[in-house]
């Protein structure tokens, strides 16, 4: 009896051996896919930096949010378990707004790229959504919610040809505009916003005449004097490393351009 099972037991080896080692192959490409995309994430941090720099207004940037590709800057959402906040910062300088065709000018968005060939603001998914109104200066922040696919926030008469610090800051349904450091607009929206897991895009549809530096996101809401803090740091006027058309940083973009002297 036990002669004959002996060979059936050397026979199974090879069938054997060969289930384990797929076995292992498969763990190891879970395990694989398991790194590339958890890994980043637990080294990510809650306030990124989507641009560190200064970058043309017209130059196009798309921030994947697809851990799995490289460059990616994924965004975690708000740390507030009661509700959403959350804040974007970005320093401006907008040295013309004239336009051709009547089109709002795209400073950046967050959600789906699909441009409106009328009125080129990027529909529906705008959370949020930065631009210039169309012939004048004019800033427009557009936030999705439940209730409203785009409500508009308008901060009228916006300096030029200076460096602005922009910030927009949400806890729950209120959204405040912040410009250098100053509250410009409180709006209530009419429900809390509606976040997205869409890429972020800079400078879309042709972008704006002029500059753009350190673009950054918050999963919380920033405090007035954390506001402040930025403001009196200034813009940075380094070229991003990414960037390769700038080239030098003109006269006019000295230091002290960014206040409202």
């Amino acid at each position: 009896m036990s002669s004959f099972s002996m060979p059936d037991m050397d026979e199974s080896n090879p069938l054997v051996r060969f289930f384990f080692i797929l076995l292992v192959f498969v763990a190891c490409v879970l395990f694989i896919q398991f790194f590339i995309k958890v890994v980043p994430w637990l080294f990510s941090t809650n306030s990124p930096y989507l641009i560190k720099g200064m970058v043309p207004g017209n130059t196009p940037l798309i921030i994947s949010q697809d851990p799995s590709v490289q460059g990616a800057i994924p965004l975690s959402r708000s740390d507030n378990e009661s509700g959403i906040e959350f804040s974007w910062s970005v320093w401006l300088n907008i040295t013309s707004v004239e336009s051709t065709n009547d089109q709002y000018k795209h400073i950046f968005h967050k959600g789906e790229q699909h441009i409106d060939v009328d009125s080129g603001m990027n529909t529906p998914n705008n959370a949020p959504g930065v631009y210039i109104s169309p012939n004048t200066n004019e800033l427009i922040v557009v936030m999705n919610t439940f209730n409203v696919i785009n409500e508009q926030v308008k901060i009228p008469n916006f300096p030029m040809n200076k460096w602005v610090h922009v910030l927009i800051r949400d806890t729950n349904n209120a959204l405040d505009i912040y410009i250098n450091g100053a509250l410009a607009k409180r709006h209530i929206l009419t429900s809390v916003p509606k976040q997205n897991n869409g890429d972020v895009y800079v400078s879309s549809n042709g972008g704006f005449a002029g500059n753009l530096s350190d673009l950054r996101y918050y999963n919380y809401a920033l405090q007035p004097g954390q506001i402040v803090k930025i403001v009196n740091n200034g813009p940075n006027l380094k070229a991003n490393k990414n960037n390769t058309t700038l080239g030098s940083v003109p006269p006019y973009l000295a230091f002290q351009w960014y206040t409202n002297e």
